[in-house]
């Protein structure tokens, strides 16, 4: 397996994070909104992308990555590997999930293993991926999570890298999310339609 694994670690000078033209900026009421916003794109993942998940305690990165592994088909439950580091999922690609909450320095990142080029291709999702953001392969996708309520929370997607597949995907989650709130404000349990994953 080539060492261009797409969560590999990136050799050489680093680079800063910048914003791209790529962007979209997400509302959701609920977890049940964030697990299915995870839902639908775990549903169209193809494999060998990678997810980087930033924001604070509590804003719902686990509940996002519950949400894809149910759109990949995992039928386990799926909790953060807060102090195994790393956990993988069997769906109908594997799904690799990266905790770096307790990561404090390079020499940690290296020692545990992340960017290994015998690690299983597949999709990989790293939460706390702030620590480390300029250490992933590009291109992937970051998701930014802000709490905006008690329930509600804000999701910033952006590419980081060129994509065409990451800009399509964008774009069609925009247009799948505004069709949901054009079904008015009723509460998410009142919205089938996030069941449906068109």
């Amino acid at each position: 397996m080539s060492i261009a694994h797409p969560a590999a670690v990136r050799k050489g000078p680093r680079r800063s994070v910048r914003r791209t033209a790529h962007s979209l900026v997400l509302d959701s009421k609920c977890a049940r909104e964030t697990r299915a916003l995870g839902r639908w794109l775990g549903c169209r993942l193809e494999g060998n992308e990678t997810l980087a998940l930033t924001g604070p305690l509590g804003s719902g990165k686990t509940c996002l990555v519950q949400g894809l592994a149910s759109g990949l088909g995992v039928r386990e439950p799926v909790n953060s590997p807060s102090f195994v580091l790393m956990k993988r999922y069997q769906g109908r690609t594997i799904l690799t999930h990266w905790d770096w909450y307790r990561l404090n320095d390079q020499a940690d990142l290296d020692s545990c293993g992340f960017g290994d080029p015998q690690v299983e291709s597949g999709i990989v999702v790293i939460e706390w991926a702030e620590r480390f953001l300029d250490a992933i392969e590009r291109p992937f996708l970051w998701i930014q999570m802000e709490i905006t309520g008690r329930r509600s929370r804000r999701l910033l997607w952006r590419t980081v890298g060129r994509s065409a597949r990451l800009y399509k995907l964008l774009a069609q989650m925009n247009a799948w999310w505004k069709t949901i709130r054009q079904l008015g404000p009723a509460a998410p349990s009142d919205c089938p339609a996030l069941e449906r994953q068109p």
